[in-house]
């Protein structure tokens, strides 16, 4: 590999059962940052991206004690990316409010819709993956009945969901990524939409304080390894957004959280992706 500079990704495929997958990618993510899927099956691929090619040693010492494979290797240069980007990346209706749209084409919404301007850097979040369309979908539909209050994003990514959040009228809004890619990339598209959001790279589980919404669009691995932190961060009388589990794994989703004293509002599905708001009663 050469040109360091350049933007790198990693395509990995995983063999195995779906519970190797589900537990091995999100582990590796902890320490190398998001990937997102491409394809789906016995042999799915993932596709991280590193910031330099001295990464590669230890990432691929890491895939293997993970049991992942490296299909490929490619590194591709900052104008590829955003070019890359621009071809596939249009505005996009999500809920009757509110539309997603990259820097460089604006949406063709109302006065009375919104719009969510986001530049996604290497941070997963645009609206256009089934678990964040189900957020945003969700949080509209809560805006339009109350007022939002207190909320927080865990694995905020882009910060889309902060950001919809905050355009829909939330007192005070709290995004919480490991990732610092993804920080960079939410602390970025705060100041394309203009509005306040509080970006850190602390974890759920050293957080104080309580919300009347708590989201968190993350893997079903992270979602069950958290899942005491973020009912905690859950205000008597709020709610919690989950999105990121397969609709296969909505049992499971329900009944870790529930054994925790929430109640479940709403279960959706859209492409085999599941989604559950759940509500933790007053005390």
């Amino acid at each position: 590999m050469n040109a360091s500079k350049a933007q790198i990704y990693w395509r990995v495929e995983v063999a195995g059962s779906s519970e190797a997958l589900e537990e091995d990618l999100p582990m590796l993510a902890e320490t190398w940052g998001g990937f997102h899927f491409e394809g789906t099956g016995p042999e799915v691929r993932a596709i991280f991206y590193l910031s330099s090619a001295e990464q590669e040693e230890t990432f691929r010492r890491d895939c293997a004690r993970c049991g992942l494979k490296v299909l490929s290797i490619s590194a591709v240069p900052a104008e590829d990316w955003a070019k890359a980007w621009q071809e596939n990346f249009h505005p996009l209706k999500v809920s009757d409010r509110l539309w997603v749209s990259p820097p460089w084409e604006r949406a063709p919404r109302s006065e009375k819709e919104i719009e969510i301007v986001i530049d996604p850097g290497q941070a997963f979040g645009t609206g256009h993956h089934p678990t964040t369309a189900l957020m945003l979908l969700a949080l509209d539909r809560l805006a339009s009945a109350t007022p939002l209050g207190a909320v927080l994003d865990v694995g905020c990514g882009t910060g889309i969901l902060a950001i919809a959040a905050a355009k829909l009228g939330a007192k005070r809004v709290v995004a919480l990524d490991i990732d610092p890619e993804a920080v960079a990339a939410a602390r970025h598209n705060l100041e394309l939409n203009r509005v306040s959001v509080e970006v850190s790279p602390q974890k759920v589980e050293t957080l104080s304080g309580r919300f009347d919404l708590v989201m968190a669009n993350i893997s079903a691995w992270e979602l069950r390894r958290l899942a005491q932190a973020l009912t905690e961060r859950v205000a008597p009388g709020g709610r919690l957004f989950l999105a990121g589990f397969l609709e296969k794994e909505i049992p499971e989703m329900k009944e870790v959280y529930e054994e925790r004293g929430l109640e479940v509002l709403e279960e959706r599905v859209r492409e085999e992706w599941g989604f559950l708001a759940l509500r933790r009663p007053s005390d």
